[in-house]
């Protein structure tokens, strides 16, 4: 997958954590549910789907030397997992030991814009099924830089991107981004470096004020230093599906208010079908724009 906006996906089908809400007079009596993330697309080089076990935030026994992203009490490793186009084709993933995951080449099946895919998991003679479709590719990004100096004299590049949102449909956008440029340091070898983009409350944008409008985020980064060198800016827009927008835009607000005690923590969405799993299956599109910082 790409950088950024695509690792971000990467990233959270790690770190979403699956709770379930339980009462207490009942606790003894919850049984365990299976966890199902997975996030498709077009420019996916590995199809990747997460499955495993969901306990209850109360009474789950991790040991205290585990601070990897999945416990071995929540792995499941012999799960059958499918997936399937609406023409008949097929590929089932296999457990990949290094990142916890079911995987395949993306070469096995094909991902297009606007299809319908299908996914199968079955666990202990169990089974789960879900379904997406892959949203449409926007055409273009368009950016105006402007550079400023901050109160310290620094330079900044103040980068605001605009799209135009597909009309007569409800659509649901991420903002992401990169920064790569070459660093160079005294008496030390050069290298190459990469930095994320941050459109903080401008990150996740629909079009529910204006459907068919132009649509825009903002962003900065400090633009100059005497150890940079090629830069360059990659800009990118995920266009998602709605389950996928809330369960990332879920994820960062429980994420941002951990710890604080006067926010309310967000409910995860869950498009599994069959009772005894929840997760999110879905599908997005990225487009991406690449500017040259400095010649």
């Amino acid at each position: 997958m790409r950088k950024a906006v695509l690792t971000l996906l990467g990233l959270y089908i790690l770190l979403m954590g699956c709770q379930k809400v339980v009462d207490a007079d009942e606790l003894l009596d919850t049984e365990e549910q299976v966890s199902i993330i997975g996030y498709i697309s077009p420019h996916d080089t590995i199809l990747k789907i997460s499955v495993t076990k969901a306990l209850p935030a109360i009474g789950t026994p991790i040991k205290a030397n585990q601070n990897y992203a999945f416990p071995e009490e929540f792995l499941i490793k012999d799960a059958v997992v499918t997936l399937s186009n609406t023409e008949g084709n097929s590929v089932v993933l296999n457990y990949d030991n290094e990142t916890n995951t079911y995987i395949t080449s993306a070469s096995n099946l094909t991902i297009l814009h606007g299809a319908t895919y299908n996914l199968k998991v079955i666990v202990a003679e169990k089974e789960f099924n879900a379904s997406c479709q892959i949203p449409k590719k926007l055409d273009t990004i368009n950016e105006i830089i402007e550079f400023q100096q901050d109160e310290f004299g620094y330079e900044l590049a103040v980068i605001n991107i605009n799209f135009k949102d597909f009309a007569d449909e409800d659509n649901y956008y991420i903002l992401g981004g990169y920064i790569s440029s070459t660093i160079q340091y005294e008496n030390e070898e050069p290298f190459e470096d990469i930095f994320p983009l941050f459109f903080n409350d401008d990150e996740f944008l629909t079009d529910n004020l204006g459907n068919g409008s132009q649509l825009n985020g903002k962003t900065l980064i400090y633009a100059d230093s005497e150890y940079y060198s090629d830069v360059s800016i990659t800009l990118q827009v995920a266009h998602t599906e709605k389950v996928l927008f809330d369960n990332l835009k879920a994820s960062q607000t429980n994420s941002d208010a951990d710890g604080n005690p006067f926010v309310e923590y967000v409910i995860a969405p869950n498009n599994i079908l069959d009772e005894g799993a929840i997760g999110v299956f879905s599908g997005y599109s990225v487009t991406e724009k690449v500017i040259d910082l400095k010649d």
